[in-house]
């Protein structure tokens, strides 16, 4: 019976470490993601990081002669909201069966989630009496 309960843990060791795995590849995915968007027929463009933070703003030179500072704003704007939709689109997509919904957005770190070793693991095996392999 305990080489059943050793295999049984073996398994279950390997489950978790495969979804370990696959949550660290998911995390690094995240940690690039970005986003770009275009307005006012593709006189502004913008470039957003994972948490929508803006981290580019192009404007064409054309930009001054055809558009009001108020038409200006209002691009940056648009095209800001666009990109900073793309990233959570791509952020969802990453984490889809993986992860709570919502917790992309918040900033978690799914890693902390699942250590490398579970803590409980050794208790487990010593209450079963058996050595760990």
């Amino acid at each position: 019976m305990r080489a059943e309960w050793q295999a049984h843990i073996d398994e279950l060791l390997q489950t978790y470490q495969e979804k370990r795995r696959q949550i660290q590849d998911m995390q690094t995915k995240l940690e690039t993601i970005e986003a770009e968007a275009e307005a006012a027929e593709g006189m502004v463009k913008v470039k957003v990081d994972r948490q929508g933070r803006l981290t580019s703003v192009e404007f064409d030179p054309r930009v001054y002669r055809r558009l009001g500072s108020e038409e200006l704003a209002e691009a940056v704007l648009e095209a800001s909201k666009d990109a900073q939709s793309q990233v959570a689109e791509q952020m969802r997509a990453a984490m889809q069966g993986l992860a709570p919904e919502g917790a992309a957005e918040s900033g978690f770190d799914l890693a902390k989630l699942l250590p490398e070793r579970p803590d409980d693991i050794d208790a487990v095996r010593e209450r079963l009496g058996i050595l760990p392999r």
